[in-house]
């Protein structure tokens, strides 16, 4: 009979991590936040931009692609933070599907660091609150709870539907 049960608690085991995502993990600002890996196509240290006169603020610039031209996208905009952290190191930069119905195109999300990949359950993601968590509460799908903080998980979608609302800097 004890065989039996540790065939069906490894049998339980394997379905649970063939159902677990994977998610990278990035900052921005002083959180952590979680991104589905399935929307992410590489990180990339990024040193030029070319800069978009009279373009949307958060557009930082565009990145040559191997051979291809991507939009280059400030995070730290829609989410009311300031440039100063920018400042202190080399920022990463998150090549992303921006629709995932059109996965050949690609767009940069501009974020402080990428810290790591992990894997987590469906079930561990609760719902977000709908109080508190301030000028990004929009784009937060959910919560993970992880080791002894909360991941943000982000909705891309909503972040890209902001980004191209924006208002450009040229004057009227």
């Amino acid at each position: 009979m004890a065989g039996s049960d540790i065939q069906t608690n490894e049998v339980a085991m394997e379905t649970d991590h063939e159902r677990s995502e994977s998610y990278v993990i990035l900052q921005l600002g002083a959180e952590s936040y979680a991104l589905e890996v399935t929307r992410v196509r590489e990180v990339l240290d990024v040193a030029a931009l070319t800069r978009v006169p009279g373009g949307m603020r958060s557009l930082m610039g565009l990145y040559n692609l191997r051979g291809h031209v991507v939009p280059v996208w400030n995070l730290r905009i829609p989410f009311h933070l300031n440039d100063d952290r920018l400042q202190e190191r080399a920022p990463s930069v998150l090549m992303v599907e921006p629709d995932a119905a059109q996965p050949s195109r690609v767009a940069g999300l501009l974020v402080d660091r990428v810290s790591d990949v992990l894997d987590f359950a469906p079930g561990e993601i609760q719902p977000a609150p709908t109080l508190g968590l301030g000028g990004g509460s929009r784009f937060v799908r959910g919560l993970i709870r992880h080791h002894d903080r909360f991941l943000l998980v982000l909705d891309l979608d909503r972040v890209f539907s902001a980004l191209l609302e924006e208002p450009s800097n040229e004057a009227p």
